[in-house]
């Protein structure tokens, strides 16, 4: 048995490592961005005041998607596994399967969609004068309408 076919016969243990690896970094990179925040003030990671430049922007982005990296592959494991089970019965009856890697690329690919539209929407609250440099909302009916929605 070659080492592919051993692979696959464990293959919700393979996944399994996969989805946990993926949100070890995941977190590691967003616990390490909230010590390098709170041993910096705030200055290194968060913007300021002045208007966001595309490094802000791109950073801000690049948050937002290791965020929901590390909070939504968790929560969507265990559809994961039960596809990569469905898979594997169906190379067993040699009927055509989508890797799992592909069904996670796709969650993950509207995971970071989702991470563009915060960080616009954050550019555009902080651009207005809406957010403090913390993320915090400056406008009462701001805060009271994101109570109301969440």
């Amino acid at each position: 048995m070659t080492l592919a076919e051993a692979t696959l016969k464990h293959d919700r243990a393979t996944v399994g490592f996969a989805l946990a690896l993926i949100t070890l970094l995941a977190w590691g990179y967003t616990v390490t961005l909230a010590r390098t925040m709170g041993l910096s003030g705030g200055d290194m990671a968060m913007p300021q005041m002045h208007a966001w430049g595309a490094g802000t922007f791109a950073f801000m982005f690049a948050m937002w998607a290791v965020m929901m990296v590390a909070m939504m592959v968790p929560s969507a494991a265990p559809m994961i596994l039960l596809f990569a089970t469905i898979n594997r019965k169906r190379r067993q009856q040699d009927r055509p399967y989508v890797a799992s890697g592909v069904f996670l690329f796709g969650y993950l690919v509207i995971w970071t969609l989702f991470s563009a539209l915060a960080t616009l929407a954050q550019w555009g609250l902080h651009s207005a004068a809406l957010l403090s440099p913390m993320m915090v909302s400056t406008n009462p009916i701001l805060g009271g309408t994101l109570l109301i929605a969440a």
